[in-house]
């Protein structure tokens, strides 16, 4: 997306006015549509925007739909270059760029809100991240960490526009009469009464979220239309993510949320254990010659000598580092 995916391939493909960005959309719409049974709707946009970079695409695939998108444009475009990142399909198109997304039927609404009025999903998920929710095409979000840090699960909150919005406190119905201008976009955002303006600022995002947004010129319009306007709102959020789970919890009963989260729990420190009674630097403790694949292989190896994972985890946590040690070494050797 932004009309420079190509550009990797040697491929540079121009801006289009609106009249031909629609002439286009439309000719790519009818292609898929005569050829596929999936629906496909145009990304919209502010609706004063002259001229487009590129033309994003969603296409509603169905259960049982399974479509192989590359040999599709390659056949029926025929374009220079074809670049997938993620499943997103770029290609170019009468010198313009092309954005195929597939989406699933479950999460189409969903999506066609999101991807909407650039670079508002993208704004307002910045919002969502300082209550520990994440907030993509596919709905929202919370991210369950395990004990060493890693997001390990993410626990749907919930798919309906409408909540979602009202959540951090976005007009949903201003959103459903659309935007005129890119300002009405930033306007739009910068209403909520959970705004704040530092957690947008470049230095204050992650190195990851940093590096993406330094090639979307609408988020730097955003943050040059802040410093112009002199906008410099202060929420105060909780650094302690965790004190926001009964707000989210009270407003969407339907995720039980904090019944997933005590099973993922218990799970957790369940492996927290597993994992400091048996790895790799304890049997390399054992056997300080045995590394790399070879190390690997032992692992798996005493692993498999169990009748299933379940007696595996029952031998680890109820047995002494003895116990554990003996058993090891018995199925290494019987092995070697």
């Amino acid at each position: 997306m932004g009309g420079k995916a190509l550009n990797k391939y040697g491929v540079t493909t121009d801006r289009k006015d609106t009249e031909e960005f629609r002439r286009i959309g439309a000719e790519i719409q009818r292609s898929v549509e005569n050829r596929y049974p999936v629906d496909t709707a145009i990304v919209t946009c502010y609706h004063t925007k002259s001229d487009h970079g590129d033309l994003d695409l969603l296409l509603k695939i169905d259960k049982g739909i399974d479509i192989n998108w590359k040999g599709y444009i390659q056949e029926e475009f025929n374009p220079q270059a074809i670049h997938n990142n993620g499943g997103v399909y770029s290609f170019d198109y009468q010198n313009f760029q092309i954005d195929f997304i597939p989406v699933k039927s479950e999460k189409w609404e969903t999506a066609k809100i999101y991807y909407s009025y650039d670079p508002l999903g993208n704004i307002m998920g910045k919002t969502y991240h300082k209550f520990g929710l994440s907030y993509g095409w596919d709905g929202l979000f919370y991210k369950f960490r395990n004990f060493n840090g890693r997001n390990s699960q993410n626990i749907l909150i919930s798919t309906n526009a409408e909540k979602i919005f009202t959540f951090a406190d976005y007009d949903y119905y201003r959103y459903l009469q659309g935007f005129e201008t890119l300002e009405d976009i930033f306007i739009f955002t910068i209403n909520s009464s959970f705004f704040d303006t530092e957690i947008f600022q470049m230095d204050n995002l992650k190195s990851i979220d940093k590096k993406r947004n330094r090639k979307r010129g609408s988020y730097h319009l955003f943050l040059k239309y802040l410093k112009d306007n002199s906008i410099n709102i202060k929420y105060e959020f909780e650094k302690n993510k965790e004190l926001y789970l009964p707000m989210i919890e009270q407003y969407f009963p339907e995720a039980k949320l904090l019944d997933k989260l005590e099973k993922l729990q218990a799970k957790d420190r369940e492996n927290k254990i597993l994992s400091q009674k048996f790895n790799g630097d304890i049997v390399m403790s054992w056997l300080p010659d045995l590394q790399g694949k070879e190390l690997g292989y032992a692992i798996a190896g005493f692993k498999e000598s169990f009748d299933c994972d379940e007696d595996y985890k029952k031998f680890v946590l109820n047995s002494n580092f003895n116990a554990i040690q003996e058993r090891f070494m018995n199925t290494y050797n019987d092995k070697n």
